[in-house]
């Protein structure tokens, strides 16, 4: 059993705030080394509330370090009236219009993320349902492609954090988004072959359908940071409109 699931972990731990950051590290740690056993025993009705706690306290702490540090940029370095930048995206729809969908997205990231759970494990199921069926709820679904996602949570807040804070290099930032990818997939995988009691074989092509929803999130938001793809030379700017100073 998970450690964010043993509600005996937090009296013996002494201390409520304590002992969920000790579980909620025991329960990362089983996640990437036993895959197979995190996911053999699901208490059903599941307990969203407690995964999404459980992904929130991975996700939101880079989070709101990447709103402090882009804030700081906006006020201190760039100034109030200067937020428009080039983007992949904002040469196709406008810097403008692109640099506030980049900030939208950003500020969002704590809706985005039950949305990503409930989305993602509404399509694992569906792919379980129409491979030969689905042996438990859709709620154990849920549970099994959320906490699959665990690891790379911690890899894209990391991530937001360096692409905001240190302005990486689009060739770093794809390598990192593809370890996420990667790691989302192996252990979706597994999270839903054994919580299904199916082989590893069809959890895999379950798992593609969620996966490439969660890396198209990912690529979606790194076309909005950067001007060049990863790889590949900047094209020359002919023309680009900033913000009007007022």
């Amino acid at each position: 059993m998970l450690s964010i699931d043993a509600d005996h972990d937090r009296e013996r731990d002494g201390g409520r705030g304590r002992g969920w950051l000790g579980r909620c590290g025991r329960t990362l740690v089983q996640l990437v080394g036993s895959p197979n056993s995190s996911f053999r025993e699901v208490e059903e009705p599941v307990a969203h509330a407690r995964v999404l706690v459980f992904l929130s306290t991975l996700r939101l702490p880079l989070w709101i370090a990447a709103i402090a540090w882009a804030t700081g940029v906006w006020l201190f370095d760039a100034g109030p009236h200067e937020l428009a930048r080039p983007s992949v995206i904002g040469e196709i729809v406008g810097a403008q219009f692109a640099d506030v969908l980049r900030l939208w997205l950003l500020l969002l990231v704590p809706i985005g993320l039950p949305l990503l759970y409930f989305f993602g494990g509404v399509l694992a199921h569906s792919g379980m349902a129409l491979t030969g069926g689905a042996r438990r709820s859709i709620g154990a679904t849920m549970r099994a492609f959320g906490l699959a996602l665990a690891p790379a949570l911690l890899v894209v807040g990391l991530l937001d954090l360096l692409v905001i804070g240190a302005g990486v290099e689009p060739e770093i930032w794809i390598v990192g988004v593809s370890v996420g990818v990667i790691s989302t997939l192996l252990l979706s995988t597994v999270a839903l072959a054994r919580t299904h009691t199916t082989s590893l074989v069809r959890g895999f092509l379950v798992a593609l359908l969620p996966v490439a929803f969660f890396a198209s999130v990912c690529l979606g938001r790194g076309l909005l940071e950067f001007y060049r793809l990863p790889f590949q030379a900047a094209p020359e700017i002919e023309h680009y409109a900033p913000y009007p100073i007022e």
